[in-house]
Order: structure tokens, then C-alpha cells, then sequence
């Protein structure tokens, strides 16, 4: 799969034809789809960078949840005209939920996204491997290894000056 970039046309190919005539029908239709098709996308995309998963190119979506997008943009457009209530049926809100459903497990990393294709000069197009929800290399170790210095009961807990420390006993001699 790939990083694509969505057009009214695909919105349009999931409608029946007399439904697009209709809405075709309506004067500024086709400027407002465009425009809700665009913040449906920069919703997706922003569900993927909360998910701290890297961003393809300005505009694009992976083609994964184009469907979502496109369900959440169709029912956006399909609202906005009140008068139109035989086209918003039940399935393209449940759509519509579903959709917004996948966006928050991207979010919140339920579900994961394929990486953006990347072209590295004079190599092609190369697909970068996924940023794992762990630490890097060479970043500071998580879990004290025994290899890994112990740290004194001092630099754990700061004790202020002129307070006896929580570990030490004071029936104890110095």
C-alpha cells in the first residue's frame, strides 16, 4: 500500500449517479465537497501525527483508511444540506462513525499505519521502516541492567540539608 492523495472523484464514485446529479445540482456543492474532502484529510492526518507515526507528503493519506476518510467527508457533505434527508441513511452515518472510530485508534495507537514512501536521491523510491514505540538505539537503557551503575540512595532521594534521611537509623551510631 501507499500514500495517495484523494480527490471529490472518489467521493463521488461511492454515489449513486441520480444522487450526484442532485447534489451536483446545487449551486457551490462541488467548492464545499472540495473543501470538506480537505479538512477530512487533515483530520486523518492529524490522528496520525497524535499517533506519533511519521506524515507522508502535505495532502496525502495512507491508503488504508481512505475509506474512513472518504465515509467522514460523503456524510459531512450529505448533511449539510437539510433538505436532502433521503440521502443521509443510516449506513452512511454508521459509516461516518466508524470512521471517526478509526481515527481515534490511530490516535491512540490501537491500530498502526503503514510508513510514507520516501525518494532518497538517485535510489528510487525506498520504504523507511516504522519508528517502534520503544526507545531508539543508543538511547538511555529503560531497565537497569547489572552492568549499569546502581545509583546511591542520595541521588534517588534528595534529602534537604539538616533532615535525617528516610534510610538512615537513628538508634545507630555515625
Amino acid at each position: 500500500m501507499s500514500w495517495i492523495t484523494l480527490t471529490t472523484n472518489e467521493i463521488l464514485s461511492e454515489m449513486a449517479p441520480l444522487e450526484v446529479a442532485a447534489l451536483q445540482g446545487i449551486q457551490g456543492s462541488d467548492n464545499l465537497l472540495a473543501a470538506l474532502l480537505d479538512k477530512a484529510v487533515a483530520e486523518a492526518r492529524g490522528a496520525i501525527r497524535a499517533g506519533e507515526y511519521r506524515l507522508g507528503p502535505d495532502g496525502t493519506i495512507p491508503s488504508q483508511i481512505a475509506a474512513d476518510v472518504v465515509a467522514i467527508a460523503r456524510w459531512r457533505w450529505l448533511i449539510s444540506f437539510p433538505q436532502l434527508t433521503r440521502l443521509q441513511t443510516k449506513e452512511r452515518k454508521d459509516a461516518f462513525t466508524g470512521a471517526r472510530e478509526t481515527l481515534k485508534d490511530i490516535a491512540r495507537q490501537k491500530l498502526k499505519i503503514e510508513p510514507p514512501t520516501v525518494e532518497h536521491e538517485g535510489h528510487g523510491p525506498e520504504h523507511q521502516r516504522p519508528q517502534p514505540a520503544s526507545g531508539q538505539w543508543n538511547s538511555e537503557n529503560k531497565l537497569l541492567n547489572r552492568t549499569h551503575p546502581v545509583p546511591t540512595p542520595q541521588a534517588q532521594w534528595p534529602v534537604p540539608e539538616g533532615t535525617m534521611p528516610p534510610w538512615a537509623n537513628p538508634e545507630m551510631p555515625e
